[in-house]
């Protein structure tokens, strides 16, 4: 068997280990240990502490200096191409990659398999998204020339895949984006050696996936220990003469130590990167081809500072560093740089604050380090300085603005010159306590900044002043910010407020009492949004804080353009939404603010507004939005505006709403104020349907889990007032079923049923008194007094006028019935009742005989009101209209009427009911036409 072969079938044996091996993490102990740094690196670092370590030339060390990014450069001719093209260049070189990506496939020339090669190269330097997409859809579009098309003038090395997955390493993606990428190339990498006899991955390929696992915080510890084991594999089999170029290098170590230090507080992970350190320099006394240099120390120093160990983390940091001082003499690789001693003195600002005092005389103790060391990278010392001040403004301590300004001073003696990360810590120190002695002490270093020629202020620096400002007591801290504010904005450059800067200030005015507050805040947002969208100024790309900040006060505030104003900010979110600002979440709650502030003004434009919104998050849950999804708090403000404005309408969202609600196999949610508020929308209708929508909608409820929270009698009562808009045989029989259900469960000792209250009756009894069913009503009365639920007046008034506006035979019949009941039930019978019987007289038809006998019982009610004293003009008013309909000829109407109008006139009640049925008495007599109604 050959070798080639032989190593497909290692591929595809470990490619199985490796999915196996991601289902259990390897076990290895990991310690955290605290031990002599000379005994403890010794013997396991060096046989010797004599033998130079040979050097190496890799461009990953430098890499590592700057970025702390493992990254063994690729040996191809990407180094060659560098992306510094004109606008007209890059135009050209699109197109022409656009050619070569459309070109049929089999088509290609070898000029355009070069410029495909080349441009491959070209993209993958772009250091972007879009870059590593270019590179990868070259690469598999050469791949595809050569298979597909089979065009033997392409060449697919390992060096293309490398490039590849190297852009993607390197390009500004999110991280767990970054990995799928480079798992998918790498993968198609092993399969098409094993398909297509192409060169198999090299130990470039499997840094370039190694690196991949620490651009994301997922834990891939488990994968990556088993890409270590899997190249050890191959490095130790014999037979695999191809596999010798898969063996793990220091690239590959410093890449495994890389992927720990890239965790953050996790000591273990921290512990697993210098062991792995050890393993490296085990493997540099076997194979003069591994070095061991500063770089890896440098990754692991990392590792300590970022493993959130606190004291211990940063003391073992500083260990590492000490070790390297020791070493450095004998070991020329082993050199100390500026980034060793900045990441082992930064560890020490991420202490717990009863080791600040220690972690500042340690950090110190490191720079004095520094200062008598020989460095070779001095010129990058001010990151040391840097790292010193942060840990003493960390500190708190009282004296730390005077440390750092020492410091400064310090720097002088090494030809160094603070920079503005030197300040910022400085500002932050001098600003601590937040009195207005600090607040000046904070503004004088501001103002030394400024006129340090070498130093250029960005907004980061004025945020730390300004922050102090709006934290301070003082009356005048929003007028001291706004002058800060202005100072920035004429400074200019990155000195220009950012997003932090407007997100303080505008927070601040929403806490404050200025009346100009809500004013002031939306004239920043839109500063904010001139910068950011009209000056391309990134640093303000304004978030959902400061949108949601800014509506939250219009909605509070009483100001009539407010309404206005809201609808606009919110639709401003909206288009930065759409135009790519991925600060901007908008959700339903932003949605329910400014509904809920328009719903207050019961306006026509305001309804078209509320309703343009709820269509709006309609559609965006409907398209799959979890973030926007209209609730019942949505609906509520809707409803109760559209109640207003137009209750039809709100009738329909309603029932729209209820309909889904019920027919959703999800629950959802709704309250008792919401689901009270959708009853009452329902009941403003005229249409049967919204009525029987809203019996059905108290039955689901009546099922849920929810009863005994959302279920009240205030919202039973809403059922039967809808029934009561209809008065239609149907409407009578469903709200008599309505009730006669709710009852019967009651006795049956049903008592947790929710019954209505003498509200709900009394609504009842309109569609029954109306179809005729007087004796239903009065039965359902007796039904209310045996249930404790003892009728009022409402109650028989409901009844009376129930009887009136329609054209019946037995109207004064029934309302004679009510009356004498309501008169053995209450000791008092109001004017109000006495009118609305009158009236249902008056609404009498038919035969003389019945009109002759409902006009008597007019006259019977009349005299009884004048008995007790119950009337007014609105009860002369009817009883003459109820004499003009129920009298067959104008004589005896004229003698009807006229004792009747000589009394009101007596009484002084002539109102305008009374003008207005004389108006119609003398038509009749001049034109011989009855009257209307």
């Amino acid at each position: 068997m050959t070798g080639k072969s032989l190593l497909c079938q290692c591929i595809r044996r470990s490619s199985t280990l490796l999915i196996r091996q991601a289902a259990k993490r390897p076990i290895v102990q990991w310690h955290f240990q605290h031990q002599h740094p000379v005994s403890h690196l010794r013997d396991h670092y060096f046989a010797s502490a004599t033998e130079p370590i040979q050097s190496r030339t890799r461009t990953i060390s430098e890499q590592i200096e700057e970025e702390h990014v493992p990254n063994r450069g690729c040996n191809s001719e990407a180094s060659i191409y560098t992306p510094t093209t004109t606008n007209n260049e890059e135009r050209s070189l699109h197109s022409t990659i656009h050619y070569v990506l459309t070109r049929d496939v089999g088509r290609l020339s070898k000029v355009n398999i070069q410029k495909a090669r080349s441009f491959l190269s070209i993209t993958s330097r772009w250091k972007n998204e879009k870059g590593a997409v270019l590179s990868e859809q070259l690469l598999e579009r050469l791949f595809e020339e050569r298979y597909t098309g089979e065009n033997l003038n392409v060449l697919i090395d390992s060096d293309m895949y490398n490039i590849c997955m190297d852009a993607w390493n390197k390009s500004n993606a999110d991280g767990q984006q970054i990995v799928n990428r480079v798992e998918s190339i790498f993968h198609r990498m092993e399969q098409r050696y094993i398909d297509h006899q192409e060169t198999p991955p090299d130990n470039i390929s499997y840094n370039c996936l190694i690196n991949a696992y620490s651009k994301s915080d997922e834990d891939s510890a488990v994968k990556v220990e088993a890409i270590l084991e899997k190249m050890n594999s191959f490095a130790f089999d014999s037979n695999v003469e191809a596999a010798s170029s898969i063996s793990p290098d220091e690239s590959t170590y410093n890449s495994m130590m890389n992927y720990y230090a890239s965790r953050t507080n996790d000591h273990l992970s921290a512990q697993r990167a210098e062991d792995l350190l050890l393993e490296l320099s085990g493997l540099s006394q076997h194979d003069s081809s591994i070095q061991i240099d500063s770089t890896s120390f440098n990754i692991v120093l990392k590792a300590w500072s970022n493993s959130g160990g606190g004291i211990d983390g940063a003391k073992r940091a500083e260990e590492l560093l000490r070790m390297m001082l020791k070493l450095r003499n004998n070991h020329a690789n082993i050199q100390p740089t500026t980034l060793s001693f900045s990441t082992a003195i930064n560890a020490y600002s991420k202490v717990a604050p009863d080791d600040s005092a220690t972690a500042v005389k340690r950090a110190l103790a490191l720079l004095d380090e520094l200062e008598g060391s020989f460095i070779a990278d001095s010129k990058n010392i001010n990151a040391c300085y840097n790292a010193a001040a942060n840990v003493i403004a960390k500190s708190g301590a009282p004296n730390s603005s005077e440390l750092i300004i020492d410091l400064m001073n310090r720097m002088k003696n090494v030809d160094a010159v603070p920079d503005g990360i030197m300040y910022t810590s400085c500002l932050e120190a001098c600003v601590r306590s937040g009195d207005n002695d600090a607040i000046d002490r904070g503004k004088r270093m501001l103002e030394k900044m400024i006129n340090e020629p070498r130093c250029i202020p960005t907004s980061a620096n004025f945020n730390i002043l300004l922050n102090a400002i709006l934290k301070s007591k003082s009356e005048q801290n929003l007028e001291e910010a706004e002058k800060l504010i202005t100072q920035m904005q004429q400074i200019g450059g990155d000195a220009r407020p950012d997003s932090a800067s407007f997100n303080m200030f505008i927070s601040a005015l929403s806490r404050s009492n200025d009346p100009d507050a809500v004013k002031k805040a939306v004239d920043y947002l839109r500063s904010m949004l001139r910068l950011y969208t009209n000056d391309g100024y990134e640093k303000a790309k304004p978030d959902s804080f400061i949108f949601n900040c800014v509506i939250n006060m219009l909605a509070r505030t009483k100001q009539e353009w407010a309404d206005e104003v809201i609808q606009r900010t919110l639709s401003a979110m909206e288009a930065q939404e759409r135009n790519g600002n991925t600060s901007i979440l908008l959700d339903t709650i932003t949605y329910n603010v400014v509904i809920g502030k328009l719903a207050k003004s019961a306006t026509i434009s305001n309804a078209k507004k509320v309703m343009k919104l709820l269509a709006t998050m309609e559609a965006r849950a409907e398209s799959g939005s979890k973030a926007v999804v209209p609730d019942i708090i949505t609906y509520t403000n809707v409803l109760r505006l559209q109640c207003k404005v137009n209750p039809q309408r709100a009738a329909s969202v309603a029932s729209s709403y209820l309909k889904r609600a019920m027919s959703s196999d999800d629950e959802i949610f709704i309250d008792q104020v919401g689901f009270h508020t959708l009853l009452h929308a329902l009941s403003k209708s005229n249409k049967f349907e919204d009525a029987v929508m809203a019996r059905k909608a108290w039955e689901w409820m009546e099922k849920s889990n929810r009863v005994n929270v959302v279920l009240t009698s205030e919202s039973c009562n809403l059922v039967t007032i809808a029934y009561s808009k209809n008065k239609t045989e149907e409407a009578g029989e469903e709200v008599l079923s309505f009730l006669s259900d709710r009852i019967h469960r009651y006795r049956k000792g049903g008592k947790e049923t929710v019954l209505p209250t003498k509200a709900g009756f009394s609504a009842a009894f309109i569609p029954l008194c109306a179809t005729n069913r007087t004796t239903d009503a009065i039965s359902l009365l007796k039904i209310m007094k045996a249930l404790n639920i003892e009728p009022d007046v409402g109650c028989y008034i409901s009844m009376l006028s129930a009887l009136a506006g329609r054209r019946t035979t037995n109207g004064a019949v029934h309302a004679q019935k009510v009356f004498y009941q309501m008169k053995e039930d209450l000791e008092d019978v109001p004017t109000a009742a006495f009118n609305a019987a009158i009236n249902a007289c008056a609404w009498v038809s038919g035969n003389p005989t019945v009109q002759r006998k409902a006009l008597g019982i007019a006259f019977e009610l009349f005299h009884q009101a004048r008995k007790e004293n119950s009337y007014d003009s609105v009860t002369f008013g009817l009883m003459i209209k109820a004499c003009m309909h129920l009298s067959n000829d104008d004589n005896e109407r004229m003698k009807l009427i006229q004792p009747v109008f000589e009394l009101c006139s007596k009484k002084g009640l002539v109102g305008s009911m009374v003008e207005r049925e004389m108006r119609h008495l003398a038509s009749r007599i001049i034109t011989g036409k009855p009257p209307p109604g």
